[in-house]
């Protein structure tokens, strides 16, 4: 899923299965959790598993990640990560999606230059991905280029919904959360924001 990050590798304390997955490596962690690479042995393919860290699966965490679920599941579309289900283990909440040989769109820019017509195509398509979100009812509310995936065959998908929302929900002044340097400034004030925060964000 990332180039850095090789399957393979795991911690003290990875689990070694996720349900009917058999985890075959760390794809890359963060302060809400930890992406494996899997083997879903009952469809014979790969898949990514993001695993809610057990001291936050109570919490406010534990939310995020069903809210991150739920709004994937609402999305089919080919520049959107694919979920195939979620599912709690213990007390840890996982959630079993797409798999993406590839890079980040920002390790994507790095990686060697590249053309303004390359750039363009890769940014249309993962403008077609958050477009189809907001078709969808639903804000991303953290759209960078860390949370799109190119895959080898070229294609965007973006990803990480954990703080998506539909406008109106009466929960969402009470939703913080967000990268600084690409939020709107009505989310910086934390007032409710629409699919326009997600442009402001998208054109940073």
């Amino acid at each position: 899923m990332f180039a850095e990050v090789r399957a393979g590798i795991f911690g003290a304390g990875d689990p070694v299965r996720v349900g009917r997955y058999a985890l075959r490596g760390r794809l890359g962690a963060g302060g809400m959790g930890v992406v494996y690479a899997a083997d879903d042995a009952a469809l014979g393919r790969r898949v990514a598993i993001k695993l809610l860290h057990g001291s936050d699966a109570d919490g406010q965490a534990r939310g995020r990640i069903l809210r991150e679920a739920q709004a994937l599941a609402r999305l089919s579309h080919p520049n959107v990560v694919q979920i195939y289900e979620v599912g709690e283990v213990g007390r840890q909440v996982f959630v079993a999606m797409e798999f993406v040989e590839g890079l980040t769109l920002a390790q994507w820019q790095r990686q060697q230059p590249r053309s303004w017509r390359e750039l363009l195509e890769v940014y249309l398509q993962a403008g077609r991905g958050l477009a189809a979100a907001h078709r969808a009812l639903l804000v991303h509310r953290d759209f960078k280029p860390e949370n799109v995936l190119v895959g080898a065959d070229g294609r965007a998908r973006v990803l990480d919904f954990g703080l998506a929302y539909r406008p109106g929900d009466p929960a969402a002044p009470q939703l913080r959360g967000g990268t600084p340097g690409y939020m709107a400034p009505e989310q910086f004030a934390g007032a409710p924001v629409d699919a326009a925060a997600d442009q402001f964000s998208f054109c940073v």
